[in-house]
């Protein structure tokens, strides 16, 4: 692990991250090798993906760092959260924060790094392709959600509306942030279908890598889109 720190827009964010995400991954599958297909498949799944800033995350503080309005003194929520970052952000803008993961482990990493940035973030287990827990409901509704990099399967995008519609009151919004997987058109035209107009920004922004000059030297174009109800 090691704590770095990212410049986003006016904002240096300390997180508590890992070096070397390659490297961690050959670790994990030399201590627990997989006898199954279904140990594979939930090894897979405790992988430590989250663990490291992704350039859809870096994408999407930016746009919040350009949009300060819109999230001060509002109530939010990130899912898929990983590390935390744009929680963080939310926080420093002076929204209400409230993030989730799915990864066991992603709770105590953001409680690490919330404490590095001297913020307060609540924090829930839950998996957003499974129903919303009532617990998460009680908090609500949020004025906005973000997600960044969370269209992975051909489900997401059904499973990503339906989660994410429940959480927002009518005049709330979404901000989703994607490198361009192939299931991205499929989620806007499920967000369109429920009446969601987007208005959509780009950014160049740094890969993700254990090398600093490679994240210097590599770019990775990403889209943002403001998603909301007339």
């Amino acid at each position: 692990m090691i704590t770095t720190i990212e410049k986003i827009g006016t904002f240096p964010i300390h997180l508590w991250s890992i070096r070397d995400m390659d490297r961690a991954l050959d670790e994990i599958c030399k201590a627990h090798p997989p006898a199954s297909p279904e140990e594979e498949t939930r090894l897979l799944d405790l992988c430590p993906y989250f663990a490291t800033v992704w350039p859809s995350a870096r994408a999407l503080g930016l746009f919040m760092s350009e949009q300060k309005s819109l999230f001060s003194k509002k109530r939010g929520i990130e899912i898929g959260c990983g590390l935390g970052l744009n929680s963080i952000i939310g926080a420093k803008l002076g929204a209400a924060m409230t993030a989730a993961d799915f990864h066991p482990d992603a709770g105590h990493w953001l409680d690490k790094n919330t404490e590095l940035n001297q913020v307060k973030v609540d924090y829930l287990t839950w998996d957003w392709t499974t129903p919303v827990p009532g617990t998460l409901l009680s908090k609500g509704p949020f004025d906005f959600v973000l997600a960044s990099d969370v269209l992975y399967e051909s489900r997401h995008p059904a499973d990503l509306v339906r989660a994410l519609i429940r959480l927002i009151p009518e005049k709330g919004f979404i901000i989703l942030a994607d490198p361009g997987r192939s299931y991205l058109n499929q989620a806007l035209s499920e967000f369109e279908n429920q009446g969601f107009h987007r208005v959509e920004f780009e950014y160049d922004v740094e890969e993700s890598s254990a090398i600093p000059e490679h994240r210097l030297e590599r770019k990775r174009k990403v889209r943002v889109f403001q998603l909301f109800r007339q």
